[in-house]
């Protein structure tokens, strides 16, 4: 595959020489590019296999550490669910003290109120 690229490398550089005049600079750079692009077209087909297998080590490296740390976000999220559900069991279970501390309050006040009545009675008896 190379040689064949090497080879129409060969065909370009000698119909670029052949067509632009030597006075002509923008012919000259346009053919200075053309160059640069056959150079790195067969730079890029020699190493292209060799930068596939660095860059997909790379790639499996970062993919790896992404999933490592995917699964602790999911711990972590788990851990936080778990603490919300704990919560709120803890803010129910507050709620119903809260409403049975009402509920004896209640009772308290109706219980003095009637031990107040109870004393009035008494001391209207006394007297």
């Amino acid at each position: 595959m190379t040689g064949r690229n090497q080879h129409k490398i060969a065909e370009n550089t000698q119909s670029q020489n052949a067509s632009p005049s030597k006075d002509d600079h923008s012919s000259t750079s346009t053919m200075e590019q053309g160059l640069m692009e056959n150079e790195r077209l067969l730079m890029t087909e020699s190493l292209f296999k060799e930068w596939i297998i660095t860059n997909f080590g790379e790639l499996k490296e970062h993919v790896v550490a992404q999933r490592k740390e995917t699964r602790n976000f999911e711990k972590r999220f788990a851990e936080i669910l778990l603490r919300i559900d704990n919560l709120e069991r803890s803010m129910s279970e507050l709620m119903e003290l809260k409403n049975t501390i009402q509920e004896l309050r209640e009772v308290c006040t109706g219980l003095n109120t009637r031990i107040v009545q109870a004393e009035e009675g008494i001391s209207e008896i006394a007297h």
